[in-house]
């Protein structure tokens, strides 16, 4: 399986590949962890998708430098948002157990906006008070919509970019009184991975096949990225002890660095949603090593699905 270059820093169309990436340079520190990032899997019982699920785990389960634990930034399921029913909800979740049973580590998840079902004809198996965060949040075995762990070393905090949906991309006023409480509880000699579904700071929101410029002005979505990004970084300059924000959601690369933060935005395992690479970005996962001094390594990897199609709009 091929592991080829991919450009990092901007979501350049026509890139594919694997990119190692360093923090800093770590010096006599040593790895006291390894996990991999997942995002985006948009599971779903057409285009082949569980079985480039299930390439995925041959993949990270072949590595030498073997992963302890898994993040998932979201999107687990194709959609069980909007007019998804009951039924069709539970058809993709099937999909996700079983492919889910490849992972022979703990996986820690976050909420995608398609995975906040919608609530519609509700059955035996997916009741009615199952509508919003409390399907999804049960399948993938979170403790709740948003919380936090301690992992080899390090703090891990999952944030919930859906928690004012339907009008996702801010955080509440409760979740961020959470999230300052949760970081000022935090050793401050612990460094801080937060992961989420949305970028909080992003190069490939703005950079999205052109379709941000609007004249002479460029436009970002709000449903890209969080928009209360500032708000947030204003409080992780409090506590530099968070070191890495993890996300997925655009479904291309990119890495930011702000304020002494690294922002990384992991693609997508499914691509361009199981059909090839979405604006030249193939379907990938992330290898994360980190050390004992709060520094990383990331290394975007292209683990070898065949779709190949370039999907996205191009400038003639």
């Amino acid at each position: 399986m091929n592991r080829r270059q991919a450009l990092l820093g901007t979501a350049a169309a026509g890139t594919l590949g694997v990119t190692s990436t360093r923090s800093a340079r770590a010096g006599e520190a040593k790895p006291c962890g390894r996990f991999v990032h997942i995002t985006d899997v948009h599971i779903t019982p057409t285009k082949q998708a569980p079985q480039g699920f299930a390439a995925l785990w041959d993949h990270v389960n072949r590595r030498k430098d073997a992963a302890e634990f898994v993040l998932n930034t979201g999107d687990s399921v194709m959609a069980v948002d909007g007019g998804v029913t009951g039924a069709k909800a539970a058809e993709q979740i099937a999909l996700w157990q079983a492919g889910i049973k490849a992972a022979k580590v703990p996986v820690f998840s976050s909420l995608g906006n398609h995975d906040v079902w919608g609530g519609t004809e509700p059955t035996e198996a997916i009741p009615a008070e199952k509508k919003g965060f409390a399907l999804m949040t049960g399948v993938l075995g979170m403790p709740a919509p948003y919380y936090s762990f301690d992992r080899a070393g390090w703090h891990f905090i999952s944030l919930n970019s859906m928690v004012n949906w339907p009008n996702y991309g801010t955080l509440s006023t409760e979740h961020l009184n959470w999230l300052q409480a949760d970081l000022k509880a935090t050793p401050a000699d612990k460094p801080v991975v937060v992961f989420a579904h949305l970028p909080i700071v992003s190069v490939t929101s703005s950079l999205y096949g052109d379709s941000t410029r609007k004249d002479k002005t460029l436009a970002v979505p709000g449903a890209w990225q969080q928009i209360d990004c500032f708000a947030i970084s204003e409080i992780f300059r409090k506590h530099p002890n968070v070191k890495l924000c993890l996300s997925g959601h655009m479904h291309t690369q990119d890495r930011c660095d702000y304020r002494g933060v690294s922002y990384i935005c992991g693609g997508a395992a499914s691509g361009a949603w199981w059909d090839g690479a979405e604006y030249g970005f193939p379907p990938c996962y992330g290898a994360v090593t980190l050390y004992d001094d709060g520094r990383f390594d990331y290394e975007f990897v292209d683990y070898g699905w065949t779709a190949r199609a370039y999907k996205g709009k191009k400038l003639d």
